[in-house]
């Protein structure tokens, strides 16, 4: 839900559609919704458990497979899942670019592009904007700046394993670690990587305090609005999300899919911005995508990509 409330406040959509297996809970907070819609520009808000209402839909957002404060994540079940709903989503819907948001988004993003035989331009994850959104805060917070004059990111697996890319940093321009030689390493006196280790233990903190009370992340949901945005209004802006990388071309040696900054626009992914990284970055990199590849052939859904 936290999804389609932060599209609808934008005002992106002009119809929504939410769909659960539940029909109940899908009709109930579509009413919900529609009832105060002349606040949210009068979209067309529906819920049904009926599939096929995505038909020639422009973007379908995948948030199957919610996992439950508490509860562990089952990748093979989320998987069995996509095997059902993702070749029907990808029939419906031929045109539309698939945005995933199911955990593990890197791993499930790979998944839904294997299934649904779409060019990999048109299936994407959230990936590691919410990682890199969380990283701007409190780097924002330390030394005291506006959000806004911060440019930083995090790319490779969401969640605990994202790799803060302390080298591009930068502040108006002006990149910290031509001031600091040793930022995020072990060894760096302002202690950086304590910022690191918040960001990855974020989500894990949240979930034990927040329970099973309210919406599991407001922020997925704005960073899932973000991307949407782009990709309707072909905004072509520049932002970290899941896709498909192969070979060395960014920093891995076999194809997988993972976080880095991207140009969105309507037909998805444009283009992949190549980074320059330091050592320490690259083997933090190769690290998550070995991670993700390991999760993959556990599923069995792993093969070899030949070019």
């Amino acid at each position: 839900m936290a999804c389609a409330i932060a599209l609808l406040m934008r005002r992106i959509a002009s119809e929504v559609c939410l769909i659960d297996q539940n029909l109940d809970k899908a009709a109930a907070e579509a009413e919900d919704i529609q009832h105060a819609s002349m606040f949210l520009g009068c979209p067309l808000v529906t819920g049904t458990s009926d599939i096929y209402k995505i038909r020639d839909s422009s973007v379908v957002v995948i948030a199957a497979c919610e996992k439950k404060p508490g509860e562990k994540l089952d990748v093979k079940n989320n998987v069995d899942v996509f095997k059902r709903i993702i070749p029907l989503i990808a029939k419906l819907a031929g045109k539309a670019v698939l945005l995933v948001v199911s955990q593990p988004i890197d791993v499930m993003s790979y998944v839904t592009w294997k299934l649904s035989k779409f060019p990999s331009h048109r299936v994407l994850g959230t990936g590691t904007l919410l990682d890199s959104c969380r990283l701007q805060d409190l780097v924002s917070q330390k030394l005291g700046v506006a959000r806004k004059s911060i440019s930083c990111v995090n790319i490779g697996a969401q969640g605990d394993t994202s790799v803060p890319i302390w080298s591009s940093v930068n502040v108006a321009g002006t990149r910290i670690c031509d001031i600091n030689p040793r930022m995020g390493q072990e060894n760096d006196p302002e202690k950086w990587r304590d910022i690191a280790e918040a960001v990855n233990k974020t989500d894990a903190e949240l979930n034990r305090r927040k329970d099973d009370k309210g919406p599991g992340c407001w922020a997925l949901g704005f960073c899932t609005a973000e991307i949407i945005d782009a990709i309707i209004r072909n905004t072509k802006i520049v932002l970290p999300v899941s896709t498909y990388i192969h070979s060395r071309s960014h920093r891995t040696d076999k194809d997988v899919y993972m976080s880095v900054p991207c140009v969105l626009g309507r037909e998805g992914v444009y283009a992949k911005m190549r980074q320059n990284l330091n050592d320490h970055e690259k083997a933090a990199v190769q690290r998550c995508a070995d991670n993700i590849r390991a999760v993959l052939r556990e599923c069995g859904i792993f093969c070899e990509t030949e070019e």
